[in-house]
């Protein structure tokens, strides 16, 4: 029998789907908590979060034959996942909603939408710097900042390693004056 064709792939498929529903809406029910003072309450809401996010993980990988994706296939998904929904889930709902007269909910439906196409632009960027080997050096030199200890550097690269903390290179992005000033 073909995997991808069996009951026990589409329960797979299941549990996948609803642990990453709940770890979500968990998320969510943590920043009530904590917003109405409940902070322990709050903490119990992430941790099972989490373990569900791990759950979808381990139910992720037994989808795709033991692997999980590397970072490129994963952005080439994203991409294509945010420009599926914001162009046909999206805007669908929203001729919905303006056609059964919640011209409200169309709006916001049309405002996800114009997110998730900006999400998948995004994505469509990063997946083409690492595609390129980009992420950590440019054509040109650009200034560097530690995500760990915020020390900013000049080059073409960032550095192997932080001269400050001593935090590798991956703990590197571009420097930002909008938000790093």
């Amino acid at each position: 029998m073909d995997f991808k064709q069996s009951k026990t792939y589409n329960n797979l498929l299941t549990a996948y789907e609803k642990e990453l529903e709940l770890s979500a809406k968990y998320l969510i029910y943590r920043d009530i908590a904590n917003r109405e003072g409940f902070i322990e309450i709050g903490n119990i809401y992430e941790v099972t979060s989490r373990n569900n996010k791990e759950h979808a993980r381990i139910w992720l990988r037994r989808l795709n034959e033991g692997k999980l994706p590397t970072t490129q296939e994963a952005l080439t998904e994203s991409t294509a996942d945010e420009l599926k929904m914001a162009s046909e889930m999206y805007q669908g709902f929203s001729t919905i909603a303006k056609e059964e007269g919640y011209d409200d909910i169309a709006a916001l439906f049309n405002g996800v939408s114009n997110i998730d196409f900006n999400h998948s632009s995004r994505f469509e960027k990063l997946r083409t710097n690492v595609a390129n080997n980009q992420v950590f050096c440019k054509p040109e030199e650009t200034l560097w900042i530690c995500m760990q200890c915020g020390n900013i550097m000049s080059g073409l690269c960032a550095p192997d390693i932080c001269p400050v903390c001593g935090f590798p290179n991956s703990y590197y992005r571009l420097f930002d004056e909008m938000i790093d000033y």
